[in-house]
């Protein structure tokens, strides 16, 4: 978990890590100002699936089960329900899934659709369809789903950033390109996508994480999550000598009425026995020190997920989460998201994310769309280390880099007819910020016209006027002047050259001149430069 003692330390290297990479400690005005323009959202928090299943599957339930069989949960799921409820039989017995399969759970108001993701800890998964519910085994039954997401695209997502964003942080191991058999491929304005039926809920809630970013959003995660972490953060005691741990976890649950429970399938995996004796003494801390001091005397850790914190092996614990971080106040462009991307790798756990042999990934599907796949509590540093970013950001002195400080000053060089620059040498500083000059003697004015010759150019005549060609003589302006003023001095030449309204070509009285030609390019520097 975050440490908030090394919130300040990290966010400084964060900056460094940013500075080496995109040049940040020099371009930190842009940022600064960049932060100030953008509004970054706080809601929604949470694309909760309870949103995106249909209708019937939203009814919430209340019921105990004590190792009741799987076919007896499915018998009663649609005596309650206007649902039929089937077993695929075959394919669970294939996959090593009893229909005999003990179900052990205790529903308070639970949604049905909930009840039915949580039978993933037992190996099984469920589709529906027209109001069957077919419970089959997980990473079965491969369906094909179309979404339009015009609407994305006509916020500038393009097809060959958003799949990839997809398909390497939505179950990434599903995919073709990764061993899988699910596929996602873009024509027109439909996204095409093979997968299987709980995939598919996470590709609608990513598709709507997108549509309504936020500071942060968790993707595909109920929301009631949010009161469960509450509770984890309440300070409790406890006081156990040599009790099972069973009955220890049933305690903590009746005690702060929180949905908490063995994984007894993992546990089994490992030959942890639910009975194993616990004893801890201990006062005025919040209950999520007290789970972790249980489960670390017996290599076991917790996470959230369908509404319960299970206990289970470590190597079970780190289960990904997905979330949508809005970073537009942070990121200009691509090479500034992938800037962030190394910087917080660098800082957030970095033997978490996938470039330093983890599973962890960051991915951005447009510029300043940040998806993050990761375990909850590196997920709750990501989010510290941004904000604590943006605070740095916010307070810190505005820094513009020399090259772009308007008020820094740069030479140029602007090549005009001689006669012209020989007038203007004089004439120019009495016209334009007549201060800025250092014939002025004024403190800090550093700005200075210098002439120099420059090469002839010829001057084609017209024999039929008898004008003949002749070789017209150039000179370079070289003008030392704050970088805001050089747009004003080349406004004022072009001005000089044509008048306010550009006369027709030959009526300057300069032959084919036509409104100066060399002096092109309409920016602060002429065409003609030397």
């Amino acid at each position: 978990m975050w440490k908030s003692n090394r919130s300040g330390i990290l966010v400084f290297a964060l900056i460094a890590v940013l500075g080496q990479v995109v040049g940040l400690v020099s371009v930190k005005g842009v940022a600064q100002e960049l932060a100030a323009a953008v509004s970054i959202a706080d809601e929604p928090k949470y694309i909760d699936p309870i949103t995106l299943v249909p209708e019937p599957l939203r009814a919430k339930l209340t019921y105990t089960f004590q190792d009741a069989p799987l076919t007896e949960v499915a018998t009663w799921i649609q005596s309650q329900t206007s649902l039929n409820v089937v077993l695929d039989e075959r394919a669970l017995e294939e996959k090593g899934v009893s229909v005999s399969e003990p179900v052990t759970e205790s529903l308070v108001e639970v949604p049905i659709y909930q009840f039915l993701d949580r039978l993933e800890r037992i190996g099984v998964d469920w589709s529906f369809e027209q109001g069957l519910v077919t419970l089959i085994p997980k990473a079965a039954s491969l369906r094909n789903v179309q979404y339009n997401i015009g609407d994305l695209l006509d916020l500038e997502f393009k097809s060959a950033d958003l799949i990839p964003a997809l398909t390497s942080t939505v179950e990434p191991d599903s995919w073709v390109d990764a061993g899988g058999l699910g596929t996602a491929a873009v024509l027109g304005d439909v996204l095409f996508i093979r997968q299987f039926p709980r995939a598919h809920r996470k590709v609608v809630a990513f598709l709507e994480a997108l549509r309504h970013p936020a500071r942060r959003t968790w993707i595909d995660e109920p929301q009631e999550h949010e009161q469960l972490i509450e509770t984890l953060n309440r300070k409790a005691s406890a006081k156990f000598q040599g009790t099972q741990l069973s009955q220890v976890i049933q305690s903590l649950a009746d005690q702060h009425q929180l949905n908490l429970r063995l994984d007894r399938v993992a546990l089994r995996k490992v030959r942890i026995s639910e009975r194993i004796p616990v004893t801890i003494d201990i006062r005025d801390q919040p209950i999520r020190t007290i789970l972790q001091i249980i489960a670390s005397q017996h290599q076991l850790a917790w996470f959230h997920r369908d509404g319960v914190l299970w206990i289970t092996p470590q190597d079970e614990a780190a289960v990904p989460k997905l979330a949508l971080f809005d970073v537009r106040d942070l990121c200009r462009d691509i090479n500034d998201c992938r800037s962030l991307q190394a910087a917080i790798e660098q800082q957030a756990s970095p033997e978490s994310w996938s470039s330093y042999g983890g599973n962890a990934i960051i991915s951005f599907p447009k510029s300043g769309f940040m998806i993050v796949s990761q375990t909850e509590p590196n997920m709750d540093e990501v989010l510290t280390l941004l904000e604590n970013y943006r605070l740095a950001l916010k307070n810190s002195k505005r820094r513009i880099s020399p090259e772009i400080d308007p008020e820094g000053y740069e030479t140029k060089y602007y090549r005009i007819p001689t006669p012209i620059a020989e007038d203007l040498q004089d004439l120019l500083p009495n016209l334009i910020a007549k201060e800025s000059w250092e014939n002025t003697q004024k403190e800090g004015a550093l700005g200075t016209i210098e002439i120099c010759r420059s090469r002839s150019e010829l001057r084609h005549g017209d024999a039929n006027k008898n004008i003949p060609s002749e070789l017209e003589s150039y000179s370079v302006l070289i003008i030392h002047q704050k970088r805001k003023v050089h747009p004003e001095i080349s406004a004022l030449l072009q001005k000089i050259l044509d008048g306010d309204v550009p006369l027709s070509p030959g009526a300057t009285g300069m032959g084919g001149m036509g409104g100066m030609g060399g002096m092109g390019g309409g920016g602060a520097v002429m065409g003609g430069m030397f």
